[in-house]
């Protein structure tokens, strides 16, 4: 394959990504008033989220099913097919219905309208047609429209289906963020997953360890510690393998400005840190930051003594869950 072929297939890839993004953002623009309604309305029902959807809105259905449910809402997906031969019988009055038809016109999808009615569950429609017959006998719509598809025909649903997916990702991110579901919630829900067992990590298998970090002594001179300081955002104040706390180089680089403070010591300007063990778990680091507004942690062995640090950022990016991620 010549180098002419390959800038092509290149080309070509990043411009379907291109327009799915722009039909994301697209949706980011429509949103409004009946999103936020939609939330509270899942918010206050008793019952489930029953979403439904035929084809590729019905894979895209599942994939927000399993979203809702791992993160605090629980849904069900029900297949319009089989809604007709009995399990509709699943649908309660205290269930709310999404229902994801692009068109708003798919009969598999508006034949069951009028069940839907006479079970009194509220409906939320995702379509790009707000006009449609789902649209207009719908509680809540949801307007998931793109200008085009990435298909070259216009006919494979490739933005469509990632716009709805994206909607609901945020619905379900924001009925989590509701409801304060927590990474502890997360990992109950997970209990044999990467991602819940990574939350029951040790902080000892991903913290940075002591003679990794930047330290020095209490009776240390300011204007010895210029180029640590420099290079780093904290240092950690250590004798005889016991934590004091911490210095923080913006408050010690204003300091420096003035001369006359060179001369202070270390210990001067310690500024206390909250510690764990490394037995703790990483779930339990994260709500104790979370607790006091905290982004790093010193860890101390059962002796006391200062093995290493573990910082919020790490935690986020190895041991959280995330929404990209999952």
């Amino acid at each position: 394959m010549g180098p002419n072929k390959i800038s092509h297939i290149l080309k070509r890839a990043k411009e379907v990504l291109q327009i799915e993004a722009e039909g994301i953002l697209g949706v980011v623009d429509k949103l409004g008033s009946n999103f936020a309604e939609a939330v509270k309305t899942i918010l206050k029902a008793e019952g489930r989220v029953i979403v439904t959807g035929v084809g590729k809105s019905g894979i895209i259905g599942r994939k927000i099913v399993a979203t809702l449910n791992s993160t605090g809402t629980p849904a069900l997906f029900l297949h319009p097919v089989e809604a007709m031969h009995g399990d509709l019988g699943m649908v309660t009055q205290k269930d709310v219905i999404l229902a994801i038809s692009n068109s708003g016109e798919t009969g598999e999808i508006t034949i069951l309208i009028p069940s839907f009615k006479r079970l009194g569950a509220p409906l939320i429609a995702f379509t790009e047609n707000p006009d449609s017959t789902l649209g207009r006998h719908s509680d809540i719509v949801i307007n998931t429209g793109v200008k085009r598809e990435a298909c070259p025909l216009g006919l494979a649903p490739t933005a469509s289906t990632t716009a709805v997916l994206a909607t609901g990702d945020a619905l379900a991110v924001v009925l989590l963020e509701q409801r304060r579901f927590t990474p502890d919630d997360f990992r109950r829900f997970h209990p044999g997953g990467y991602l819940g067992k990574k939350l029951s990590w040790k902080v000892k298998k991903i913290m940075h360890k002591s003679q990794e970090l930047p330290k020095v002594g209490p009776r240390t001179k300011l204007k010895n510690i210029l180029p640590k300081i420099g290079e780093n955002e904290i240092l950690w104040v250590v004798a005889r393998g016991r934590l004091y706390g911490i210095i923080d180089a913006k408050t010690t680089i204003k300091l420096f400005i003035k001369k006359n403070k060179l001369e202070m010591y270390v210990k001067d300007l310690i500024k206390p840190i909250e510690v764990i063990n490394p037995e703790t778990s990483v779930n339990e680091a994260l709500d104790k930051m979370r607790e006091k507004e905290l982004n790093v942690l010193g860890i101390v062995n059962e002796k006391g003594h200062f093995v290493g640090a573990v910082f919020l950022k790490d935690l986020l990016k190895k041991a959280t869950f995330s929404f990209l991620q999952e």
